[in-house]
């Protein structure tokens, strides 16, 4: 008897740990399908190479970004609207970097966290969105402009 209840929460454990990573697989779905969706339309019409990291950007409109390599080498950034049908590239030389926006988050705001940086659209200019915590637990948006590295907006103690 003893080793029938053994077996049976082998098997309960089992049947648990996979429902666990089917619903994860079903959480994650959308952005999957969103990033290959993305990706595509970045091979295709801007010749992106080597694509290297993904973006999802949500305000007013949704913004999915491909970051990689044309095909001179260049470092670029495709920024995809939502529905995939206008996709604008942007040199990586042309503006802040990734880095570079988290140097100057880090250096001015002096987060406690940072939960994500996102490249997108706001008020038609490319920016980078960083999410952050403050020391006292705050989520704040500081949006940066790609071209200049200056404040768009901030939004603070949300």
């Amino acid at each position: 008897m003893r080793k029938y209840k053994k077996w049976l929460w082998i098997v309960l454990l089992l049947v648990v740990m996979g429902a666990m990573l089917m619903i994860y697989h079903q959480a994650r779905l959308p952005d999957t399908t969103a990033e290959k969706k993305a990706v595509a339309i970045a091979e295709k019409y801007a010749k992106l190479k080597n694509p290297d990291d993904f973006y999802t950007y949500h305000r007013k409109n949704t913004y999915y970004t491909v970051s990689g390599q044309n095909s001179a080498g260049r470092g670029i950034y495709v920024l995809i609207n939502e529905k995939g049908n206008q996709a604008t590239v942007y040199r990586q030389s042309a503006g802040m970097t990734k880095n570079e926006a988290l140097e100057k988050t880090w250096s001015t705001k002096k987060p406690k966290k940072v939960l994500n940086i996102n490249f997108g659209m706001f008020k038609n200019k490319p920016v980078w969105e960083v999410v952050y915590r403050t020391n006292k637990g705050r989520l704040c948006y500081l949006t940066l402009d790609f071209k200049s590295g200056d404040t768009v907006q901030l939004i603070e103690n949300i």
